[in-house]
């Protein structure tokens, strides 16, 4: 059966382990993200990872999404700079839907950090 997806959407996705499915400073293990573009014809997602511990350094290209939020148990930090194409076959389970204000932070530093 096909599953389908919506921009929005915040799901558990396995990301894969070291040493073979994550190199250097990659985003892995099981995590939330943040569906950017869905290709459900294609059974495939871009997604942004979400991490829970906030970065040491200023980066522009982190979004906090806070506590609450989509199904989300602790604040959490947007890896706008992680971005993913991933299989559905990925994803383990749906968590909920960013609220509006949340999704346009994400695209607009989406748009900086891409250069759109």
């Amino acid at each position: 059966m096909k599953q389908s997806f919506s921009k929005g959407e915040i799901v558990d996705v396995n990301l894969g382990g070291p040493p073979k499915e994550i190199i250097g400073h990659e985003q892995g293990y099981k995590r939330p993200c943040v569906i950017i573009k869905p290709f459900n014809n294609l059974q495939l997602a871009i997604v942004v990872p979400l991490t829970t511990k906030e970065s040491k350094y200023s980066l522009f290209t982190i979004v906090k999404i806070g506590k609450g939020s989509a199904g989300l148990t602790a604040d959490s930090f947007a890896l706008c700079h992680q971005i993913r194409t991933i299989s559905f076959d990925r994803i383990v389970s749906k968590r909920g839907r960013l609220e509006n204000k949340d999704l346009l932070k994400l695209h607009s530093v989406l748009i900086d950090t891409l250069e759109l």
